[in-house]
């Protein structure tokens, strides 16, 4: 049977990892962060033996915003020698022609899941969580039956706990003043009404069970926890929510739409955050993209050491800890792609070619994901 291009096979897969909770249709640091190479205009291709990347991302950028259909468009790029390069092009808005800077954060959605399973390694690093606990022994409150009490927390973590998003009430999240509170509430009633595990089944409910995990063990908000034993040690300029202030870029609907950073359906509710509501620089991000790489390849990095990641991203399942798996013509890759419905994220990272690549946009148009359909097709062909 004659094979599908590495892209193609890659693109179809990706189609199945979700991009977080619908919205609106119910959807700081201590280690110096990675060198950057500075962004001018240009043009340029990439090459493929590991050399200048700045001006093909230039290029790849450029064209992306090009005729005005994706207004704001992210590029970062970590070769094997682990420099990272990074391009970021287009306009604050359709409406703002603010451009977009090196530093403009964009929202990850989903991509923030592979972030809250690495806070939950460092648990397991430090001693205090077992990815093999069940759920009976970590809500013991819930006072759960078979099969659901017998799930395990690496089950969560690969969407095969039976969980699901169906009693997820996002008006009344939106209404929570205690996102700690709210998310507990909801991780409790679905596992109330988990169904039979085994099956995969995307669920943004179990990465708030994840947070509310982390919660219990170390006493703070997810947050506060993410922030100082992932993003700090890894030097990540990254927040929650959608990015805010004078020149962040601002979400687009499907349709085009502008949404201000203070409408109230800029983002998720909070209480969704360990599933989808982190906002980084692409800098910050390669950094993140970088530590699960040295992971996936037997390396201890800032925030794990290699016997931990590789309890963390054991298996031979297709959905991993935040990532869809998957084993190509001799190359593992593991890819993510995120979206609130108002931007949209993607990360791959290949294994054996040791490099990652980044995509962001500003806006959920089907326009940012053909671009980086595009732009990950030649990727993956060019290596």
């Amino acid at each position: 049977m004659r094979r599908r291009p590495l892209g193609m096979v890659l693109l179809a897969a990706l189609l199945l990892t979700g991009c977080g909770a619908t919205n609106g249709d119910a959807e700081p640091t201590e280690a110096s962060p990675p060198s950057v190479e500075s962004t001018e205009p240009g043009a340029g291709h990439r090459a493929s033996d590991g050399g200048e990347w700045q001006a093909g991302l230039d290029a790849d950028v450029a064209a992306a915003v090009a005729d005005g259909a994706v207004p704001g468009f992210a590029m970062a790029h970590v070769a094997p020698d682990r420099t990272v390069t990074v391009a970021v092009g287009g306009q604050r808005s359709h409406a703002d022609a603010t451009p977009l800077g090196l530093g403009a954060p964009f929202h990850l959605g989903s991509d923030t899941k592979a972030m809250t399973a690495v806070l939950l390694g460092t648990f397991v690093e430090d001693g205090s969580l077992d990815l093999d606990a069940s759920l009976g022994e970590l809500f013991p409150e819930a006072a759960l039956v078979e099969p659901t009490a017998s799930v395990t927390l690496r089950d969560v973590l690969g969407h095969r706990a039976g969980l699901s998003d169906d009693l997820l009430d996002l008006e009344a999240l939106w209404a929570a003043t205690d996102a700690s509170a709210a998310r507990a509430d909801a991780v409790l009633a679905a596992l109330g009404a988990a169904g039979e595990p085994g099956t995969f089944a995307y669920a943004n409910v179990g990465y708030m069970l994840a947070g509310t995990v982390a919660e219990r063990l170390g006493s703070a908000p997810w947050e506060q926890l993410i922030t100082e034993r992932v993003f700090r040690p890894l030097g990540m300029d990254c927040g929650f929510g959608a990015p805010t202030g004078p020149g962040a870029p601002l979400g687009h609907t499907a349709d085009g739409t502008v949404i201000g950073d203070d409408d109230p359906i800029v983002d998720n509710p909070a209480a969704l955050g360990p599933a989808g509501t982190v906002h980084c620089t692409m800098a910050g991000w390669a950094a993140f993209g970088t530590a699960v790489l040295d992971g996936l390849q037997g390396k201890d990095s800032s925030v794990l050491d290699a016997d931990t990641a590789a309890d963390l991203f054991e298996g031979d399942q297709d959905y991993v800890a935040g990532w869809s798996r998957l084993e190509e013509e001799g190359q593992s890759i593991w890819a993510h792609d995120g979206s609130n419905t108002l931007w949209y994220a993607r990360a791959i990272l290949l294994v054996e070619r040791d490099e990652v690549l980044l995509l962001a946009a500003n806006t959920g148009e089907q326009s940012a994901v053909d671009a980086m359909d595009r732009l990950t097709q030649a990727f993956l062909t060019e290596g």
